[in-house]
């Protein structure tokens, strides 16, 4: 099976509304560094893949060496947490080119990584409804923006109550357990009215 294009395009336009198209490092909520469209960088090191630049004397993009990447992502660490992405722009001497070409890639990657996890975790051998595939739209969508703020770990590990509520095919409680209190009102009503829109669709069978 592949990701539904449909599915696709709309858990890229929202994850793009609620993690933003960064060009710079920042750190996120919890105070990992992040850039892009909610990329992770997950340690030092892993910067020496990351294609980031940095203006040359004539204001030209000129790539940026490992150890310059290396730097910015530990002046970045030290940074203080709790602080809309634009806010650490200050701090930052690194950027992805304007094209985000670059940034793309990188979505298209975690999207299919999660969506490989995703299909994984919910099985119908496993005890859930359905395989992932054969969930509905919405409530694929609404796993998709789970998994991709809290990991495939911690959307097995932390969320406890709300994969029972999917084993037991109750949305509406679901919806109750999709909450994480370190993102905004407005993402987190996006998923509740996701499994909603499951619950609704259920209750018409």
């Amino acid at each position: 099976m592949s990701l539904h294009p449909y599915i696709k395009q709309e858990v890229l336009k929202n994850l793009q509304t609620y993690e933003g198209r960064v060009k710079h490092l920042y750190l996120d909520s919890v105070g990992k560094v992040t850039v892009g469209v909610g990329h992770l960088v997950s340690a030092k090191p892993a910067m020496a893949v990351l294609p980031m630049y940095k203006l040359g004397a004539h204001g030209e993009n000129v790539a940026a060496s490992t150890h310059e990447k290396q730097s910015e992502y530990e002046n970045m660490a030290r940074q203080l947490v709790g602080y809309s992405a634009s806010w650490y722009k200050k701090h930052a001497r690194l950027f992805m080119k304007d094209s985000d070409i670059d940034i793309d890639r990188l979505l298209d990657e975690h999207l299919e990584r999660f969506y490989l996890d995703l299909c994984n975790i919910y099985k119908k051998s496993k005890g859930y409804p359905n395989d992932f595939d054969h969930m509905s739209h919405s409530v694929q969508m609404a796993l998709f923006d789970l998994i991709f703020n809290l990991g495939a770990r911690g959307l097995i590990n932390k969320f406890p109550l709300l994969n029972a509520s999917i084993r037991a095919g109750e949305w509406r409680r679901a919806a109750q357990q999709s909450y994480r209190p370190q993102l905004s009102v407005a993402r987190n009503q996006y998923v509740m009215q996701l499994f909603l829109s499951a619950a609704r669709e259920k209750a018409l069978q």
